[in-house]
């Protein structure tokens, strides 16, 4: 059972309570960390928003209040990744860029070609996400690789549940479209 669930621990840590921090943080340190993950530049970046979250979240007695810890840390996560990005941003440094080779998608079950290929798809699923536009890059982020639920998702963005579907949807197309013209180009090029 998420720690959560329990108000009396979200007020707990809220208030400053160690022990009740540290069940929130074994909760949802990974959750958490992997959404920051994608939405910062890199995982530096991501461990940075992820403590500054938890360290505000012990700070904040008004997070009591708050209907969901989760959403309340990934939305901090959010605009903490998004204040680091700011710089950058204006560099016109391309946002997304993952770290990380073939060693994450390698199985004992695949010989070395299927491997390639399967980098090869995962490098193409991300590159297409990290050139969704933002608001679409973060609806599909929560709901579909956080597996976040539509109402945690709405909280944590600020959304209406129908705006939260419509970026969903919007985002879900955009990605099979640049997945479409990915496999195109590559198409090309083999001929």
């Amino acid at each position: 059972m998420i720690p959560s669930a329990d108000p009396n621990i979200v007020r707990a840590a809220a208030s400053g309570d160690d022990e009740a921090l540290t069940l929130l943080v074994r909760a949802y340190h990974d959750r958490v960390y992997r959404f920051g993950q994608r939405v910062c530049r890199d995982s530096f970046d991501a461990d940075d928003a992820v403590q500054e979250a938890f360290v505000a979240l012990a700070r904040r007695p008004d997070v009591a209040r708050h209907s969901g810890a989760l959403s309340w840390l990934m939305t901090t996560v959010r605009n903490a990744c998004l204040r680091m990005l700011r710089p950058f941003l204006r560099e016109r440094r391309s946002l997304g860029e993952r770290e990380g080779g073939i060693e994450e998608v390698v199985s004992p079950l695949l010989d070395p070609q299927q491997t390639l290929e399967r980098w090869e798809l995962m490098q193409s699923v991300h590159a297409a996400i990290a050139a969704l536009p933002r608001p679409y890059r973060e609806v599909l982020v929560m709901r579909d690789l956080e597996g976040l639920s539509g109402e945690e998702t709405c909280q944590a963005l600020g959304l209406e549940p129908a705006t939260m579907k419509t970026r969903l949807h919007r985002a879900r197309q955009q990605v099979r479209e640049l997945m479409d013209q990915s496999k195109r180009v590559a198409e090309r090029k083999a001929n």
